[in-house]
């Protein structure tokens, strides 16, 4: 008696696989075997349409239920074919339907304890009423392999109810884990070009007056940072960022050199793979936008140092104000994704701003 459900959400319990217990009535035939060696009496007929009465609303209500109330169900089943034993017809058919229910029960060792035990009573109870001896060995043969059957099934069910969960966790992991990339993106995209704006703005304001070239000059660039912030956006959403550290350097270079702050590029930067290059170029975004927002430096280094194991170190400092630490979006978001590639950062801020992001390098 193997059991399969062919719904797509089989997921919501052993209830799918008894979606049509109809098909298992076929097992009732084995109950009408002697009446076709003896014709049976008008007792022996209704005596099997009472106890199908009882035993169709257990069957379809309770067939490959796994839970212990259940139990009941099963053993009810095993009562009606001792109760129906004195007539004519094969009553070890409702000991195969309540093997086959045993089968579905869980743990396991529920399910064989149960099992043994149907069988058991059943063959005790043969032995006792004196039951043909074939009728009685196929019953229990019969029974035996029905609930062996269950089991399996319901172990395959189990594995796929839990293959559909563990599926729906990394679906939702997976979509946690984007969305906070895109935040992350975000943050650093927008932080990055809102602090430019704002710092060209001002600029653009001081030169309105005296010099509308220069005024000019700042309002275009301001428009095409926020051209570029809309594409950057567009490519973060969509997980296509094609952010460099060559690229933010270039950046950085510009968005210092606005805010007044002097900026020195020490060391040879090597060749790193495309997930390394946009993570640490975001990185350094970030540490730069947070120099311009709260230092108040005048000068700022950066430092790519190699170190004796193959790691890279990269080293960004400013003599601003320093401070305490605070971490906020800007920098977990970076201590993260430095951390995604296997590497580490350290902070310090007793003497401006120190910032040392430690990376394995990996070759493209």
């Amino acid at each position: 008696m193997i059991v399969q459900s062919k719904h797509k959400n089989s997921g919501k319990t052993m209830r799918s696989v008894a979606a049509h217990p109809t098909f298992h009535l076929i097992y009732l035939l084995f109950y009408f075997v002697p009446w076709f060696f003896k014709t049976p009496e008008l007792k022996d007929i209704i005596a099997f349409i009472l106890a199908l009465l009882v035993f169709l609303p257990i069957h379809f209500y309770a067939f490959s239920k796994a839970t212990p109330k259940f139990i009941g169900a099963i053993i009810i089943t095993q009562i009606i074919g001792f109760i129906i034993a004195p007539f004519s017809g094969m009553h070890g058919v409702f000991y195969i339907y309540a093997s086959a229910q045993a089968g579905f029960q869980r743990p396991v060792k529920r399910a064989s304890i149960l099992m043994a035990l149907l069988a058991l009573s059943f063959l005790i109870f043969s032995l006792f009423v004196r039951d043909n001896w074939f009728e009685a060995g196929l019953a229990l043969f019969i029974g035996v392999v029905s609930g062996i059957s269950c089991m399996a099934g319901a172990e395959e069910i189990e594995h796929r109810e839990y293959m559909e969960r563990t599926s729906a966790l990394d679906k939702q992991r997976a979509t946690l884990a984007e969305r906070e990339r895109i935040a992350g993106d975000l943050h650093d995209l927008l932080g990055h070009t809102l602090t430019m704006v704002a710092l060209k703005s001002e600029v653009a304001d001081k030169y309105l007056d005296k010099d509308i070239e220069r005024a000019r000059l700042e309002i275009r660039e301001i428009r095409n940072e926020a051209r570029a912030a809309l594409s950057d956006v567009r490519q973060a959403v969509s997980g296509m960022n094609a952010t460099t550290i060559e690229a933010e350097l270039d950046q950085a270079k510009l968005a210092l050199e606005a805010a007044g702050i002097e900026f020195e590029i020490t060391g040879k930067l090597p060749k790193l793979s495309p997930e390394q290059d946009k993570v640490l170029g975001l990185a350094i975004r970030e540490a730069v936008t947070n120099i311009i927002r709260h230092s108040k430096a005048k000068t700022a280094r950066l430092a790519f140092l190699h170190t004796e194991n193959g790691d890279l170190d990269i080293s960004i400092k400013d003599d601003g104000i320093g401070g305490t630490l605070v971490p906020g979006a800007g920098l977990t978001g970076l201590k993260r994704r430095i951390q995604s590639l296997g590497g580490r950062v350290e902070f310090d801020f007793s003497h401006g701003a120190n910032i040392k992001l430690t990376t394995p390098v990996s070759q493209p």
